[in-house]
């Protein structure tokens, strides 16, 4: 709750109990079943996920940086590094997709992982 605004939320794996801030996927009640609704919903996030995962590791692949922070985390300001940090990141990514699209170069997370 200190992290997040009103609208804003993020999502977990079922290990995660469900808060006003963390959706996670339905998990099959003891000896019954999802509804349809319920598998739909699991459904479709789980498609974000692998999104995002299949996103994490093609950035991992060509920034290695990103594989593990060489610091721990313990104050505001260290945050706010480790933030700009990845935003940068993120910048440079975008601006390397353009790039390579200008140059008709189409890049995969595989080529990354490799």
């Amino acid at each position: 709750q200190d992290f997040f605004g009103e609208n804003e939320w993020l999502w977990a794996d079922s290990m995660y109990g469900l808060q006003t801030w963390c959706v996670v996927p339905f998990k099959r009640p003891p000896q019954g079943d999802l509804t349809p609704d319920q598998k739909k919903f699991n459904y479709y996030l789980s498609k974000i996920c692998v999104r995002s995962e299949h996103l994490f590791g093609s950035l991992k692949g060509r920034f290695q940086s990103l594989k593990e922070l060489r610091f721990q985390i313990q104050s505001e300001r260290q945050l706010e590094y480790a933030n700009m940090w990845t935003h940068c990141i993120l910048i440079v990514h975008n601006m390397i997709i353009e790039i390579e699209e200008e140059l008709g170069i189409k890049s995969t997370c595989e080529d990354f992982m490799r």
